[in-house]
């Protein structure tokens, strides 16, 4: 599903600019690479939950802020946090929100 399908069905559940908690998914090869990521994202102001994926090799890190979630803004985020899983060898898997 695109973002902006997605934003406009959260929109639908929950009306047009609500602050919601947002929760980013990235994965990382390794714990390493994960708290490298982890370090940075903390510094942006995301609050993380890091734990060994469900494959059993790969690193999960759930980024989570509370935003109003619009396309600039998500498209804003995505590029921030492809960028930091790019830099851990990592893949940015999308994004969901609160209904």
């Amino acid at each position: 599903m695109s973002d902006r399908n997605a934003i406009g069905e959260l929109r639908n559940a929950r009306g047009a600019d609500k602050e919601t908690v947002v929760v980013h998914y990235v994965y990382f090869p390794t714990k390493d690479t994960a708290e490298v990521a982890v370090a940075s994202l903390k510094n942006e102001g995301f609050a993380i939950e890091s734990r060994l994926g469900a494959d059993g090799i790969n690193w999960l890190v759930l980024a989570s802020h509370r935003i109003v979630p619009n396309e600039a803004e998500i498209e804003r985020h995505r590029v921030m946090l492809e960028a930091i899983a790019l830099q851990g060898y990592g893949e940015y898997d999308g994004w969901e929100a609160e209904t």
